[in-house]
């Protein structure tokens, strides 16, 4: 099975299923800009394509990379919401998928098994077929997952390690296509990818997969996975759906995925855990401003103590990166250090 191809121009997606390059202008040809790293993004129900590229423009900046957009064709508020309701039950029904934390259960190798006959039966009317092909033939009726998939495990692809960005209707899509992949490859093929959910619908998701879960409070469509866990990063007191809005607020859905509280209270901060993932973003200003910016904001006596444990931990290397990429982060990190209370190390 062929990936189906990229096109690098990052023109709006003209059909259901299309595969986009976008790069967002004012971040190409900046030094923090890596166009040697990219993720996925895939979009939810009611989007143009407009509206998928311009998220996907977005995603680029607050990423420091390339975009590569599986777009998700917009089919009408009621034909979307069928295709969701579709999506939801295919896999999940059947056993394929389980709650996040739970285990591989016996449905899974039951289909698995299945899966494996099928594949000799197939073999029998066209030797040459593989299993990622058969597979793939499965869920071929939804152009957006086959897509995805084929870009995963097909020949030319980007392979299993990119992260992957989903929003609304886009993690069903997501989520059918990985645990397709699964079926295919075996499940310990999706152990540890990175899955960064917004607004997900979508309650199962094969095992083993590094799920982040962004979610409003007040988002309706967040409610329908059903499920309530206390990994997931969630953002109150706003009616909110659009991945543009989840995009703006990017720096509160990540400071509270490491703070403990409720009501605009905070009970406990993991400063440390907060460091390290500032520290994995490397240089990147852009996202880091913001994630700096909100704990100024909203958590003035644990900023000082984050960039305590950020400049302590990050190499020397990467501090002169940023700062000469933008010395304004460099500033704002001395800021906070000078808040709150000042112990002698900070």
């Amino acid at each position: 099975m062929r990936a189906p191809s990229i096109r690098s121009g990052g023109q709006d997606p003209g059909y259901d299923g299309d595969v986009n390059r976008y790069t967002a202008p004012e971040a190409d040809g900046q030094s923090w800009f890596d166009n040697g790293r990219r993720v996925i993004f895939v979009n939810g129900m009611m989007n143009t394509p407009e509206d998928h590229a311009k998220s996907a423009r977005a995603l680029s900046v607050l990423q420091a990379c390339p975009v590569v957009g599986v777009f998700n064709k917009k089919d009408g508020f009621w034909a979307d919401l069928g295709q969701c309701i579709t999506d939801k039950a295919t896999l999940a029904s059947f056993g394929m998928q389980s709650i996040p934390g739970l285990t591989v259960g016996p449905a899974f190798s039951d289909w698995k098994r299945a899966v494996d006959a099928l594949h000799l039966a197939a073999r029998a009317l066209d030797v040459g077929i593989s299993r990622v092909d058969l597979v793939g033939k499965m869920i071929s009726g939804n152009a957006a997952t086959y897509a995805l998939y084929s870009l995963l495990i097909g020949d030319g692809g980007v392979g299993l390690r990119v992260p992957i960005y989903c929003h609304s209707q886009g993690n069903l899509v997501t989520s059918n296509a990985l645990t397709a992949v699964a079926l295919a490859k075996g499940i310990g093929a999706v152990a540890g990818m990175e899955v960064n959910s917004y607004g997900s619908p979508c309650r199962f998701w094969p095992s083993g997969i590094s799920r982040t879960n962004n979610a409003y409070t007040f988002d309706p469509v967040s409610w329908l996975d059903l499920s309530a866990d206390l990994s997931s990063s969630k953002v109150g007191f706003k009616v909110a759906h659009g991945f543009d809005e989840y995009m703006k607020q990017d720096g509160e859905f990540v400071v509270n995925r490491f703070r403990w509280g409720g009501f605009a209270m905070t009970a406990s901060m993991d400063e440390e855990g907060l460091a390290e993932f500032c520290i994995g973003l490397g240089n990147n200003p852009e996202r880091l401003r913001r994630i700096f910016t909100r704990l100024e904001d909203a958590h003035w006596s644990d900023s000082d103590d984050v960039a305590y444990e950020y400049s302590s931990r990050a190499s020397s290397a990467l501090l002169r990166s940023i700062a000469s990429a933008d010395p304004g982060v460099i500033c704002q990190l001395i800021r906070m250090l000078e808040s709150g209370f000042t112990t002698w190390g900070e």
